[in-house]
């Protein structure tokens, strides 16, 4: 049993839950092509060297990144994780959203870091300290270019979503949200390819969307009954209409009091 920032976490070390965490597609933070095991076992004849660790986070567990030794890396295995910030009332908000294949930078960080990087739903991450990670980045170019194409989509991310946010009613924030969805995480293999899988609840994607949970419900039940989207299940969104939807998300809808 390891400990992050004090809090109990069960550790992927486990060679078998390893392996299991390394078959996963985009699982160490690149695309397959691209993983990152292949490169730590030729550089280091190991899939996790010294300054490299795995973890396993419950909903709502919180790393405090002061409290990590050397300005690490760390990748999303599996699950969502957030960076929450809280405002001095106790308003809170997901400032940064970090999926699968994801990673948070934390080694060139020159001011403090506002908020907690939290578990949203049970996840997995690797946190390799710095120097380790550009060793890694220094024996492959593929995953050099593909760390730099991940930091720079991320940028783009925020600039979409910040836009969102400044200009867009709230169904046309969840039509986009539902699209980022899409764009950002693989498919179920036995659903159809307009199937999204939620990985987290109403409130948090309220606080990450900048809306209340409850407008966030009366959102998805708008989108059902216009026929745009069906929920067969409580986390899972089929796209009925992909153009109509399009047309929400780029805030071609018709503007209606409370939406």
């Amino acid at each position: 049993m390891r400990t992050m920032n004090g809090l109990p976490v069960d550790a992927c070390g486990d060679d078998q839950v390893a392996g299991n965490l390394c078959s996963l597609e985009h699982s160490c933070g690149f695309h397959s092509q691209n993983c990152i095991c292949a490169t730590l076992r030729s550089t280091f004849g190991m899939d996790l060297p010294k300054g490299a660790h795995r973890f396993a986070l419950a909903t709502g567990q919180e790393i405090e990144p002061d409290t990590l030794p050397n300005s690490p890396v760390i990748g999303v295995l599996t699950g969502a994780v957030g960076i929450v910030a809280h405002l001095s009332d106790g308003r809170r908000t997901i400032t940064g959203l970090f999926l699968p294949g994801d990673y948070i930078n934390l080694a060139s960080l020159k001011r403090q870091f506002d908020g907690t990087i939290t578990a949203l739903a049970p996840s997995a991450v690797q946190v390799m300290e710095h120097l380790v990670f550009e060793k890694v980045l220094d024996r492959s170019n593929s995953a050099r270019e593909h760390f730099i194409d991940q930091t720079n989509n991320f940028l783009f991310r925020l600039l979409d979503h910040s836009n969102d946010l400044a200009k867009k009613t709230p169904v046309e924030r969840i039509a986009a949200f539902i699209f980022e969805l899409k764009n950002r995480m693989l498919p179920r293999k036995d659903d159809q390819f307009n199937a999204i899988s939620i990985p987290f609840g109403r409130r948090d994607i309220a606080d990450y969307l900048g809306l209340q949970p409850e407008t966030v419900s009366r959102c998805f039940t708008t989108l059902t009954h216009e026929g745009v989207i069906s929920l067969p299940e409580a986390d899972l969104i089929m796209i009925e209409d992909v153009r109509r939807l399009r047309l929400i998300a780029n805030g071609g809808r018709p503007r209606k009091r409370g939406n």
